[in-house]
């Protein structure tokens, strides 16, 4: 029987400092000499997971974009999507400015933003290397192409986007779904399809290629994970992980958030 192995990245396969110990690398490719379908499910987008999976040598499928997107680890090439439609985008961008929210639009693979945004520059480049700026997002046709646009995000103060989240739920909340979040100082609201989930795009990602779900196993640190804990037969999360991410998984590593080993530990544990 075959068996998946999916990743999370920040925090679970990346140490701090953006690197893979070279221990987890080794496991991974003995992991794959088994005969283990390995993927990585993050949030990034393709441009900024195509470089992990390239040093992995991975040759199937990776989830991006916490799972508005499954791209080929060779090419990079989008083979399975959830995006907004484009007349929801644009409503969404619009409605980010006109609470004052600085607007990006994150594409399968790139990141569009106002001029105004370049401040974030060096922040929002975790998600993609290719960030597009524009004199003024709104305006721009360069990300106005139809089934591209991934997800939005809006930044701004924690009031604004509190009103921004209420203002896209009223407007736009039948077809996307709206989550504030803050990381550090920084606030933000983020849309995205409603199914969009690691564990949604693992699911479907596992029936393609006829792997039961008992059979896959997923490691990772976070609350983006959760979905894909639900999914799996066999969740390993990180020693420094939230309690309540904790408790959603059957397996905890003694290994330490951004610290490294805990991909080794966790496939030496499930195979």
């Amino acid at each position: 029987m075959r068996r998946l192995l999916a990743l999370d990245l920040d925090g679970t396969l990346l140490r701090r400092d953006g690197t893979i110990a070279p221990r987890d690398v080794d496991a991974i490719r003995h992991a794959r000499d088994a005969g283990v379908y390995v993927t990585l499910a993050t949030g990034r987008l393709i441009g900024g997971t195509l470089h992990h999976a390239r040093t992995l040598e991975l040759d199937g499928a990776i989830v991006c974009g916490d799972g508005a997107t499954t791209a080929s680890a060779v090419t990079g090439e989008v083979l399975d999507a959830s995006p907004v439609d484009l007349e929801t985008a644009q409503g969404l961008v619009s409605t980010l400015r006109e609470h004052g929210l600085v607007p990006f639009v994150f594409s399968h693979g790139d990141i569009h933003a106002d001029e105004s945004a370049r401040s974030y520059d060096d922040w929002v480049r975790i998600w993609s290397e290719q960030i597009h700026y524009h004199p003024v997002l709104a305006d721009s046709h360069a990300w106005r192409t139809e089934g591209t646009v991934a997800m939005t995000l809006g930044l701004g103060e924690d009031e604004a986007v509190t009103a921004a989240r209420g203002a896209l739920d009223e407007r736009w909340g039948s077809r996307v779904l709206n989550t504030r979040f803050a990381f550090g100082q920084r606030h933000m609201v983020r849309s995205f399809r409603p199914e969009c989930s690691k564990g949604y795009a693992l699911g479907r990602l596992a029936e393609r290629l006829g792997i039961p779900r008992d059979e896959c196993v997923v490691v990772g640190d976070w609350y983006n994970d959760l979905s894909m804990f639900e999914f799996a037969g066999r969740s390993f999360v990180m020693n420094g992980a939230p309690d309540d991410v904790k408790k959603a998984a059957t397996h905890r590593l003694l290994a330490r958030a951004g610290e490294g080993g805990g991909v080794a530990e966790a496939i030496d544990r499930a195979f």
